[in-house]
Parts: C-alpha cells; structure tokens; sequence
C-alpha cells in the first residue's frame, strides 16, 4: 500500500454515504475479502535468482527450478512486496546485499504484480492463487522447507501466509519461516476472516511479525509466534503525520528489518491490550528480552516492544 489514494477511492465505492474523514476511520472495517474476486494466472508470478549483491538475476520457472538451480544446502529467502507495486520495491535490494554480507543464500524477487496492482478488492483475493503457485514452485525447487524464510511486506505478508498453508495442504509440512513485515490489516481484520483466511502462526515453523502501522494500514493483533512493536505500533518516529505521507510507518517495518540483519537490538516482553481507543503495548516487568528482527530465538513466543530513532541508524 504505497499511498493512500487508491484505497481511499476504493473505500469511497463501499461508503459512498461518508467523507473522507469518516472513510479514513472505515479502513479497519472494510468487508472481509471475498475470495471469489481472484483471478490470478500462474503466468502472472515471475521469479528472479539473485546469488550475489548487484543486480544480476537469472529468471526460474516452475518447469526448470528443479534442474540443480538452487543451492539445496544454503538458505533460500523470498522477498514478496505488497499491494501496488513489484520487484523494484526500495526495500528488495538493500535487504538482498545484507542477507548476502551474512553468507551465501539463495535471494528470490517474488514479482506478483501482474495479480497484485489490481483493485483492492481484486488483489486481496488473489494471494489465495498465487500463495498456491509460489508453494509448487518451492516444492518443484526440491529446496528442504526448513531452508526456506518468506520476507514479505503488507499484502505480500498474506500472501506469504498462503504460500504456507498450501505447503502443509500439499505436502504436511511447514516452510522454515515467515517473516511479515507489517501484514496488511484492511479486510484481513475483518471478524468474519477465520485463520485459514489470513496469516496466523500455524503458517511455518515460525512466523515472526513487525507491527509498525497499526489500525492503519497495517494488521492491529498479534498473529505470530512473536509479534514486534516498535514504538507500540503506532505512528513511527521521524514519520510526517498521516494527512503528509500515509506510507511511512507502513515502510518502516522493511527499514527496522533490514538494519535487524547488522545490528543486534533488543526488545523487551510486552503486554498488548486494545479497546475502543486504541492500543497499548507496555513493556512487562522482569520480563524477556530477545534479539529483534532476523536473528531472533525461534523458540521465543509472545509480544515485545523496542523504541527506534526517528531517522537511521533506526535500530539503537
């Protein structure tokens, strides 16, 4: 979600009878997404093999991914961006060249644009699909799903869910992790989505979540196995108020993520609590601290704030 107008425009056809005002407050309560919209081809999802820093690629296929294409024996990450936009997101290549400072990996552009810059509407419904052709191509990889981490940011945070729930339909077993660097909440949140219906823990070995856009346009509630709040959440530091740039807290998740893969911040265990006001995220007493972001304990469960600076270094 890269800016407000289309959404704003897709919520204006669904409210009609409220202002812009009142449909700002209605991004939470959109109805739930109807999968019946999809209509993504698995021609429309383009996979691109990074091996080193730079911008050389070689593009795969479902057909020849199987053909020793990937390094079975090293780590295989996807990065997947969100609604309105592909694989040229500010986010892939700075991510990809700290992944390779750590050691050899295999770094995959997931472009799903094709399905992904549709309407909203058309686009929620189509990470049900492409999260089905992404799994078989990772099952026709041969990669061992322990192996495999998902990056993926607002919609392409469900969109990973859907990639893990197919491969436990289709083969039993669960990807490694996802990482969701803060999943997309209109429609998602809606109460009528069940957890086969939206990213949840029970999507990989371990799900780890960055909430940096609450009750905006990222997801409110905790839905991982470890969820992050940054600055509770909420507006983030260094970020011009919502009515200036409605996309910067939405983007700092991928800031706060790739700065996680250098420096090793901690967090501390945090109790959630939400009403009608809002919500809180306050550190508990003498509780954990865990490391934030990609070197975090898989063992760790729960909630955990951190503060970040309001410009980078991020990560204090």
């Amino acid at each position: 979600m890269n800016h407000l107008l289309p959404l704003l425009m897709l919520t204006y056809v669904l409210f009609s009878q409220c202002d812009a005002s009142a449909a700002m407050g209605e991004l939470r309560n959109l109805p739930a997404v109807d999968f019946t919209l999809a209509e993504a081809q698995k021609s429309d999802v383009i996979y691109k093999h990074h091996q080193k820093a730079g911008g050389e690629f070689k593009i795969l296929t479902e057909e020849d991914v199987g053909e020793e294409a990937l390094d079975k024996t090293i780590p295989t990450v996807l990065l997947i961006h969100g609604w309105t936009t592909d694989d040229t997101s500010p986010w892939y290549a700075p991510l990809r060249d700290e992944y390779f400072k750590l050691g050899a990996h295999n770094i995959i552009y997931i472009n799903w644009s094709k399905a992904g810059n549709k309407s909203y509407d058309v686009s929620s419904a189509n990470v049900r699909p492409v999260g089905r052709f992404i799994a078989q191509f990772l099952i026709a990889s041969g990669v061992p799903l322990e192996k495999i981490q998902i990056v993926g940011h607002s919609l392409g945070s469900q969109l990973a869910g859907f990639i893990g729930k197919t491969m436990i339909e289709l083969t039993g077993k669960k990807i490694g992790r996802i990482t969701a660097l803060d999943p997309a909440g209109p429609k998602f949140e809606n109460s009528k989505m069940a957890d086969n219906e939206k990213l949840c823990e029970h999507d990989a070995d371990f799900v780890d979540v960055i909430h940096t856009d609450v009750r905006h346009y990222g997801f409110t509630k905790p839905t991982g196995h470890v969820d992050f709040y940054p600055n509770e959440g909420k507006h983030q530091p260094g970020c011009p108020p919502q009515e200036k740039d409605d996309n910067c807290s939405h983007a700092r998740s991928t800031l706060y993520f790739i700065e996680s893969l250098s420096k090793k911040a901690e967090a501390l265990e945090a109790n959630f609590t939400e009403n009608s006001s809002g919500i809180t995220v306050s550190p508990k007493e003498n509780g954990k601290v865990i490391i934030f972001g990609q070197h975090v304990d898989r063992n760790a469960k729960g909630v955990y704030y951190f503060k970040t600076n309001s410009q980078k270094p991020f990560l204090a």
